[in-house]
């Protein structure tokens, strides 16, 4: 209490000698520094509040990541000798007697069943590991800090919770052979590999396909609403517009991993944008100045004719922009009969969504 009181003495101190000296009135010194008090307050409650909004909306965009259902699996279905060899060698351990189950959880969770189980004999030495036997975790899910992490019931759970894990962060990203789940899955060189195991993880996997037998005929063909090849874009927009009454669908806030775009920026949504009406779009583009070149190199087809669907972009040095370091994407969300488009965007206002309606300057191209 003692030095409050002397603290509180100082400043009144400090203050009549200020006003003193510089000859105004005391209330008009104590007025001033309340004013300063408060523009300091004023400013750490803005910066606050868009710290807080960033987060927040940081988090719905988290939130509204897709683990989308768009892809479908057909074929990859065992012939019965192939069940022969997985109970061959599951014998004895966790899995013994489980592969009918591990079809029908792979059918279940949209994974051709000739995949899941190869990767399970891999993961888990056909049903005989310690994470199998001990953990009930045979496709080894990681948990809050390692594996050692990750214990199940029973050996059905374990294979539920790792079908989810492979179908969600995998296969419904279009990863779906080896090699492309690998790279995630098991990549090489991680810090937690010191002996360098995963570089045998796809020979493994592709081993363990080979032993089981070939699929029945056909074999396995996995389709993604948002993987679509270049130059066939066209047909897809047609069956989306259709879906929905001649119109896009609004912007529902996803967002697809990996994008390597910088957040909030306008290739980030553009990108996001394409990937949501399952358009194809790639990570390769650079700056929004560069993806009209870039992307007829790579087989998009190009043009000066808006259309619904399409990605629009702006040069390095454009009649709407001027000189600029980038360039700019948009995407094209309706073309009016008066010839305006209406576009939607991120980034004219910094890091913020937006919409707008213009004509063409004639210097954008557009990408289908």
């Amino acid at each position: 209490m003692k030095k409050r009181t002397i603290a509180k003495r100082a400043a009144k101190q400090a203050v009549k000698f200020i006003a003193h000296k510089a000859n105004i009135a005391l209330w008009k010194i104590w007025l001033l520094l309340g004013a300063v008090l408060f523009s300091i307050l004023l400013t750490i409650v803005i910066v606050g509040t868009i710290i807080t909004a960033v987060r927040v909306e940081k988090d719905k965009q988290e939130q509204a990541t897709s683990s989308s259902k768009g892809c479908e699996v057909v074929g990859g279905n065992l012939k019965e000798g192939g069940l022969q060899t997985f109970e061959k060698n599951a014998k004895g351990g966790a899995l013994e007697g489980k592969s009918e189950k591990i079809v029908e959880i792979a059918k279940k969770n949209k994974i051709p069943p000739s995949l899941f189980m190869a990767i399970i004999a891999s993961e888990s030495g056909w049903g005989k590991g310690a994470n199998a036997t001990r953990q009930n975790n045979p496709l080894s899910v990681m948990g809050n800090k390692s594996i050692q992490d990750s214990t199940y019931k029973t050996i059905e759970d374990g294979l539920e919770d790792g079908a989810r894990n492979l179908y969600d962060l995998y296969i419904s990203k279009g990863l779906t052979t080896p090699e492309k789940i690998g790279s995630k899955y098991a990549p090489v060189g991680a810090a937690n590999d010191p002996s360098n195991m995963n570089a045998r993880w796809v020979p493994t996997v592709k081993s363990n396909m080979k032993s089981l037998g070939e699929v029945e005929k056909g074999g396995t063909t996995v389709s993604c609403d948002n993987d679509i090849p270049a130059g066939e874009s066209i047909e897809k927009l047609k069956k989306v517009l259709e879906k929905h009454g001649g119109k896009l669908p609004k912007y529902g806030k996803k967002t697809f991993e990996p994008n390597t775009y910088a957040y909030h920026q306008c290739t980030w949504y553009v990108y996001n944008r394409r990937k949501e009406l399952g358009l194809p779009v790639e990570l390769s583009f650079g700056n929004g100045g560069d993806w009209a070149d870039k992307a007829k190199a790579q087989g998009y087809k190009t043009g000066k004719t808006p259309k619904v669907g399409a990605m629009i972009s702006w040069p390095y040095n454009s009649k709407a922009f001027g000189s600029t370091p980038y360039g700019h994407i948009a995407f094209v969300e309706e073309v009016k009969k008066n010839g305006e488009i209406r576009v939607s965007e991120y980034n004219i206002i910094p890091f913020t969504y937006g919409e707008r309606t213009f004509k063409l300057d004639g210097d954008e191209t557009f990408i289908y």
